[in-house]
C-alpha cells in the first residue's frame, strides 16, 4: 500500500460517510427539524464550530458518522426538559443554602432513565439540555407527520446510491467502458481450452458452426454446453484453425478455461448515463447476491477471503486507486452503505424505519426501554461482526 493510496482511500470513505450524512441534514432542514449536531466519526469531538443553531464537528472514532436532530423520541425529550428544571431547581436551592443540601443529600444519585444507545455512541451532547428543551414544538422530529420521518431515515442510502450513480457516470465519461472481445486474451493451463490447443491470441469465428459477433454469445454457449465436445474455428494469425475442446463441468455450468481480451471505448453523455445506470443496478445486485452466498456457506465469512474491516477496505481502496480503478471501488462501497444501512436492524436506517413503521401501525410511539434494548442487540451485533473483519484484515495484512 503507498502512502497517497492510504490518504486517497481515506478521503473517499470520508467523503461517502459525509455524503450520507448530508442526506439526513438536508432533509431534516428541508422539513424545519431542529438539527444540533453534524458529526463526521463518533464519540468526542476532535474540532468542532457552532454555526447558528448546529454544532458541526469531526469526531475522535471514525467509523461513520450522525446527523443528531430534537425530539428523536418523545420519551427522550421529556427526560431532558425534567433534567433541566432540575437542574434550575437545584441552582436555585443552592443559591438559597448551598450548605443544607450538602449536608441532607450527600451523594445524591438519581434513578437510571432509558437512553438511546445511538447517544452514547455518539458521545455527550454539544447543547445544553436547557436549548433543547426550548425547541419548538414543530420542530422536533417526534411531532412531524410519518413521511417527514422515513424522508429523513432514507435520505442517507438514497444519497450513497446518488453518489454511487454520479461516480460511475464519471468513470465512464473520462475513462470510457471495456467490453470482452472474441479475441482470446489467456489460457489457463490445466483446463480444457489448453489441452485442445487453443492459444492467447486465437479470435473464435463460430462455435459448432454458429458464427460468433460478441464473446457474451461465445461464453453462454461454453457455459450450457458442460460434458460436450464443441467445435470451435478460431483465426490464428493468417491461418484459421479448427478446434475441439470438451467442456468441462464447473459448479453446474461449462468451464473452458479462458479470458477474452478487452477493448476499451469512449462513452458519450448518454452513454455514460446509461453505463452508470447500468453498473448502479449490477453492483445492488451482487451485493445481495453476496449475502445469499455467505449466508448459504457458498462464500467464506473469516479468513482471508472473508468480511473486509475498515483496514481491509483502505488496504483494498489503496490497490484500486494504483490500477486506476478506484472510482468504480468508491461507487461499489457508497452502494453497499446503502444496502447494509437499510437492513431493518437497530441502530441502522433500516432499523429506523422499520420502528416508525410499527409505530404508524400501532398509534403510538414505543418506549424508549423497548427500543434501547432492541438497539443494545443490534449494537453488539455489529460490534462482532466489527472484530471479525478486523481480524480478517489483519490476517491479510500478515497472510
Amino acid at each position: 500500500m503507498s502512502v497517497i493510496g492510504v490518504i486517497v482511500a481515506i478521503i473517499g470513505l470520508g467523503f461517502l460517510i459525509l455524503a450520507h450524512e448530508f442526506g439526513h441534514f438536508i432533509v431534516a432542514k428541508a422539513t424545519g427539524m431542529r438539527v444540533e449536531e453534524f458529526s463526521i466519526g463518533f464519540g468526542r469531538y476532535l474540532v468542532s464550530k457552532r454555526i447558528g443553531e448546529t454544532v458541526y464537528g469531526i469526531s475522535w472514532l471514525p467509523l461513520g458518522g450522525y446527523v443528531r436532530v430534537t425530539g428523536m423520541h418523545k420519551e427522550e425529550f421529556q427526560a431532558r426538559i425534567e433534567e433541566a428544571r432540575e437542574r434550575e431547581e437545584e441552582l436555585r436551592t443552592e443559591r438559597e443554602n448551598e450548605e443544607l443540601i450538602a449536608e441532607r443529600n450527600p451523594g445524591k444519585k438519581r434513578r437510571r432513565r432509558p437512553s438511546d444507545p445511538e447517544d452514547r455512541l455518539a458521545g455527550p451532547r454539544a447543547l445544553s439540555a436547557d436549548e433543547i428543551a426550548s425547541t419548538p414544538l414543530e420542530r422536533r422530529y417526534y411531532a412531524h407527520p410519518f413521511w417527514h420521518k422515513v424522508l429523513f431515515i432514507i435520505a442517507g442510502v438514497t444519497m450513497n446510491a446518488v453518489v454511487a450513480f454520479l461516480l460511475l457516470f464519471a468513470y465512464g465519461a473520462y475513462e470510457g467502458d471495456s467490453y470482452p472481445t472474441t479475441t482470446i486474451k489467456t489460457v489457463v493451463s490445466g483446463t480444457p481450452a489448453a489441452a485442445a490447443g487453443l492459444q492467447s491470441g486465437d479470435q473464435v469465428l463460430s462455435v459448432d458452426g454458429t458464427s460468433v459477433a460478441g464473446w457474451d454469445e461465445v461464453r453462454a454457449f461454453i457455459q450450457s454446453h458442460a460434458g460436450q465436445t464443441v467445435t470451435l474455428v478460431v483465426k490464428r494469425g493468417a491461418d484459421t484453425l479448427t478446434l475441439q475442446p470438451t467442456i468441462k463441468e464447473q459448479n453446474g455450468s461449462g468451464y473452458l478455461g479462458v479470458e477474452a481480451q478487452l477493448q476499451r471505448k469512449g462513452l458519450g453523455f448518454g452513454e455514460a448515463l446509461k453505463f452508470a445506470g447500468t453498473r448502479t443496478g449490477s453492483g445492488f445486485k451482487l451485493i445481495f447476491v453476496g449475502f445469499k452466498m455467505m449466508f448459504s456457506g457458498q462464500a467464506p465469512v473469516t479468513g482471508s477471503e472473508g468480511l473486509a474491516g475498515p483496514v481491509g477496505i483502505i488496504q483494498i481502496s489503496s490497490e484500486a486507486y494504483a490500477s486506476g480503478t478506484y472510482l468504480l471501488l468508491l461507487a461499489f462501497i457508497s452502494i453497499n452503505l446503502a444496502v447494509v444501512n437499510m437492513l431493518p436492524v437497530l441502530p441502522l436506517d433500516g432499523g429506523h424505519v422499520l420502528f416508525s413503521i410499527i409505530e404508524k401501525i400501532r398509534g403510538k410511539s414505543l418506549s424508549l426501554r423497548v427500543f434501547e434494548q432492541v438497539s443494545m442487540v443490534g449494537l453488539l451485533i455489529f460490534v462482532a461482526l466489527f472484530i471479525l473483519a478486523t481480524t480478517n484484515d489483519i490476517g491479510r495484512l500478515f497472510g
